[in-house]
Order: C-alpha cells, then sequence, then structure tokens
C-alpha cells in the first residue's frame, strides 16, 4: 500500500513530462508577419465589436424570450440564436483582413482582402 502511494505520483510526473517533451519535438511554424491586417483588425474592431456586441444581446434576449413563451423550448431559442444578424464572430482578426479566414455572419460568409497577403 505504501509502494503504491509513492509509485503512483512517479508514474504520474513521468507522463506530464514525456507530454511536454513531445511538445518540444515539434516543429515551429513560421508565421509571416502582417502589420498592417493587424492594424486594420484592431481599428476596425473599436466600431465593429460594440456593434456586434449590441446585435448579440438584442439576439439573446429575443431566443431568451421565446424559450420562455415556448415553455423552454430549447430547439425554437436556438432557432432565433442561429439567425444571421445573432450569429458569428464577434471579432476581425488580421487573417480576416487578408482573406485567409472568412467573416461569418449567420448563414453568410464574407472573405474580405482589404491587405496585400
Amino acid at each position: 500500500m505504501r509502494a503504491a502511494r509513492m509509485i503512483l505520483p512517479v508514474v504520474a510526473g513521468a507522463m506530464l513530462y514525456v507530454g511536454s517533451a513531445q511538445a518540444e519535438l515539434a516543429p515551429e511554424q513560421v508565421r509571416a508577419p502582417h502589420p498592417g491586417a493587424a492594424a486594420l483588425a484592431a481599428v476596425g474592431n473599436i466600431v465593429f465589436a460594440p456593434v456586434r456586441f449590441a446585435v448579440m444581446a438584442v439576439g439573446a434576449e429575443l431566443g431568451g424570450m421565446v424559450g420562455w413563451l415556448t415553455a423552454g423550448n430549447e430547439t425554437a431559442a436556438r432557432d432565433i440564436w442561429q439567425l444571421p444578424p445573432f450569429d458569428g464572430q464577434a471579432f476581425l482578426q488580421p487573417e480576416m483582413m487578408d482573406g485567409e479566414q472568412p467573416l461569418d455572419f449567420g448563414a453568410y460568409e464574407f472573405h474580405m482582402h482589404v491587405t496585400q497577403p
């Protein structure tokens, strides 16, 4: 019994060490810097994020009301939450400015190519 109390922490520590050692062996991914896209995303979020949060808050309230009025029907509430103006990303990312990642707005998907990749 006493040996099990000593062996278990040693084995757990060895397993944690092996996981970190494997992470060290993974090749480093090199990313080309895009300072223009980063700055444009940051400036765009000054306007986009507050408007997006307001729209998402309205969607949350409507979905909650629909769920409450339908006696707790979660499917009805999710149907409201997945409508185009309420579903999607809350922030602009630099990858969106380059066109590498789309801007999701519900069922709609926009590919912006504002900066040169």
